[in-house]
């Protein structure tokens, strides 16, 4: 028996997964070992840390604890961690919630203090530079509401027009204003250190504005040695604004719901998200669709059917990943979340219009001219169809390979096989991947001999099916996609001449 001839285990639970990614939240609700081996076997594809919540220890041990569990399992988990970003928030208080009226003055200050009835800090320095006399101001994404009556100096002289209950470290937002804060805040500057020091994926850059947000980022991180994914999230008006360079500049995107509910009418983020998801899959960049999916679930056992009906719509519109957030860092049911999010998802992907969505990335590509990495991956897709294949099995190094089959979505399974953890992580938010790591190969039919071997044992196929196998040469050079073979099983293991 040689290397190649070495067994293919997969994990029953990876074959009940569905094939929409799902984002974790990890908090105090699930940040021990054990619970997130659970969170792993019942559908996260990606643990998130929340930078701007917790300590840096908390963070430290989320990501070796996610790191731990994936290798005791063998499955490849990404992490990914958001960057608070350049964020007005409320400072210190007297008390830990304080309660404004409707109708009553209040001012917002630069200079420190403990806030209290009738004035607050707002940090970092430079809301009253945003903002002009009759700018609306929100406080917690909307739970109190302020009217800007007059600006001095540094002091905003505010009406509360939405009485409500005011915590510390609460977001400051004030809806179409542009922010001129720079991106590197001392909040964000802090979370950065914290991802040059840790394992990290992907980074979740808050309130980005532009390329140059992205750019900017993308540096800093290279000069320390670090090359994580950017995920975008879009969550402001000037984001949306700048989708197209930015998609450019970003390795993923993230319809941040959330804050973009506070910075647009509500009644325009229905079509906003469905905007984004579509020029995500044309550019063919994974797309993640999050916050409040299945919010009743962190008192609650069961979602709403409201939620139900947004998680499956969300499907079926094209996203790659749907996430959870206090449902599972802080809610009662994390596990009931993750269930019920894998079974909604995969009703929907048994309804989902593979072919259309397909085209539409296949259309944007062919604009530029189709290149050759491309064309073989749509090709793929099209003669696994056409052939009904079992199986898509793509050999790849930096992940490039699986990642270019998934943007033209299999309606079969699409196997990543990949020498290392790292490369198995960084397809997580890959639509459909499933990454399976395997020994580094130097001879081609090994390949070609692994790839029939993997789905005759974990019994996608049978003898006599056929696999579509993709892979680039010269082996081991990251970046190419040029070859497409069809097997039909078994391929034996030759010597090559």
């Amino acid at each position: 028996m040689t290397d190649t001839d070495t067994p293919y285990f997969l994990q029953p639970f990876m074959k009940r997964r569905a094939r929409t990614r799902i984002v974790c939240t990890v908090g105090p609700a699930t940040g021990t070992l054990a619970r997130i081996k659970r969170l792993i076997r019942s559908g996260m594809s990606v643990g998130r840390l929340n930078l701007s919540h917790g300590t840096p220890d908390e963070h430290h041990s989320y990501v070796k604890m996610l790191r731990a569990a994936a290798e005791e399992l063998g499955v490849a988990v990404g992490i990914l961690a958001d960057l608070p970003g350049p964020k007005y928030r409320v400072g210190e208080m007297e008390q830990a919630e304080i309660t404004l009226v409707s109708g009553q003055a209040f001012v917002l200050q630069v200079e420190p203090c403990k806030g209290n009835l009738e004035r607050a800090n707002v940090w970092p320095p430079g809301l009253h530079k945003d903002i002009k006399k009759g700018s609306q101001v929100l406080i917690d994404e909307g739970m109190v509401e302020l009217r800007a009556e007059s600006i001095e100096g540094t002091n905003i002289n505010c009406r509360v027009t939405l009485g409500g209950v005011m915590k510390t470290n609460k977001a400051v937002t004030a809806p179409g204003n542009t922010s001129t804060l720079d991106y590197f805040t001392s909040e964000t500057l802090r979370a950065l250190e914290f991802v040059e020091s840790s394992d990290i994926d992907f980074v979740g850059l808050s309130y980005v504005r532009n390329a140059d947000d992205m750019l900017r980022v993308r540096a800093h991180l290279q000069k320390a040695g670090k090359n994580p994914q950017l995920v975008a999230k879009i969550e402001i008006q000037q984001a949306v604004n700048n989708l197209v360079e930015i998609l450019d500049e970003s390795d993923a995107i993230m319809v941040a719901r959330g804050d973009l509910g506070v910075e647009l009418p509500f009644e325009r983020v229905p079509s906003v998200q469905k905007q984004i998801i579509r020029m995500a899959n044309e550019a063919g960049k994974p797309v993640i669709t999050a916050t409040q999916m299945l919010e009743s679930m962190i008192e609650q056992p069961s979602p709403t059917r409201a939620e139900a009906t947004d998680v499956y719509n969300a499907v079926r519109d094209g996203t790659d990943a749907i996430m959870l957030s206090g449902e599972t860092s802080v809610g009662k049911f994390p596990f009931r979340a993750v269930n019920a999010m894998t079974r909604i998802a995969k009703r929907a992907e048994s309804y989902l219009e593979y072919p259309m969505l397909a085209e539409r990335h296949r259309a944007a590509a062919k604009k530029g001219g189709l290149a050759v990495d491309n064309a073989i991956a749509d090709g793929a897709v099209v003669a696994a169809s056409s052939l009904q294949a079992k199986a898509i099995v793509a050999f790849t190094e930096s992940g490039s390979t699986a990642g270019r089959v998934a943007a033209f979505r299999p309606s079969v399974p699409l196997f990543a096989l990949t020498p290392d953890f790292t490369g198995g992580a960084k397809l997580a938010l890959r639509w459909g991947v499933i990454p399976v790591v395997v020994k580094q190969f130097t001879q081609l039919q090994d390949m070609f001999h692994a790839g029939s071997q993997l789905v005759l044992e974990t019994s996608i196929a049978g003898e006599g099916d056929v696999i579509v196998v993709v892979v680039g040469l010269p082996i081991g050079v990251a970046g190419t996609t040029n070859l497409l073979r069809v097997i039909t099983l078994p391929e034996p293991l030759v010597d090559q001449v």
